[in-house]
């Protein structure tokens, strides 16, 4: 099937706006020097939207100019928070290097964070505590933040970071319930505990918080 004649893409752009992953649904062949050729079913981090008709593109390591009719115009998937979920940290890196704002929300209200933090991946929860601008408050459509949801889910190194990394443990969610009373560990309770301790002027850092200290059982209480 023959490419349709268009016109040459625009000069690149001065400013980039806000950086979105959409899929391509048709195969494109570069035809000049600042095009990029995709495939159908590639993600591509879209740089810049100003023209209508082509979008200032990057895949992989290469960046270019696609024409706008043969990407998806919606967002149906928010790469970096499935790659926090699954723990893939190669793709929230690429994310995060193409621009993707960390603070980028899927339809729950919640960001990468969130996902990464529920999940238990402490090294995609690092990265994305490093990355420029990251919201460590975020709270999703059920009030919930980065915290309540890794000690919800029992996640005692994810937490310990989080609080070091400044998390505030007092946050309550539309329950009116903060991230400690979530905890269903011992272990976790007592970060919580060693946390409140700093908040009323004690040294956080300094405080015996280490998971093992306070064991490794659910609350039967």
């Amino acid at each position: 099937m023959a490419t349709p004649t268009r016109s040459a893409p625009p000069p690149p752009p001065i400013r980039k706006g806000q950086v979105v992953a959409l899929e391509a649904l048709h195969n494109y062949k570069a035809q000049r020097d600042n095009e990029l050729t995709i495939e159908e079913g590639d993600m591509l981090f879209i740089l810049d939207q100003t023209n209508a008709d082509w979008w200032l593109a990057r895949i992989d390591d290469k960046e270019g100019f696609v024409p706008s009719s043969y990407l998806s115009q919606t967002i149906t998937r928010v790469p970096i928070i499935d790659g926090a979920r699954r723990g893939n940290l190669e793709l929230v890196q690429e994310c995060l290097n193409a621009g993707v704002s960390s603070n980028t929300l899927d339809k729950s209200g919640s960001s990468a964070l969130h996902a990464a933090a529920q999940a238990g991946h402490i090294e995609c929860v690092q990265a994305l505590l490093d990355s420029p601008g990251v919201q460590l408050h975020l709270q999703n459509k059920l009030g919930d933040t980065p915290l309540h949801c890794a000690s919800y889910r029992g996640h005692d190194a994810v937490v310990q970071l989080l609080l070091l990394r400044g998390a505030d443990p007092q946050i309550k969610n539309k329950d009116a319930a903060d991230a400690r009373s979530l905890a269903r560990r011992q272990s976790v309770k007592g970060m919580f505990d060693a946390a409140l301790l700093q908040l009323r002027g004690e040294d956080f850092r300094s405080s015996k918080f280490d998971a093992l200290e306070y064991g490794d059982q659910d609350d039967s209480d």
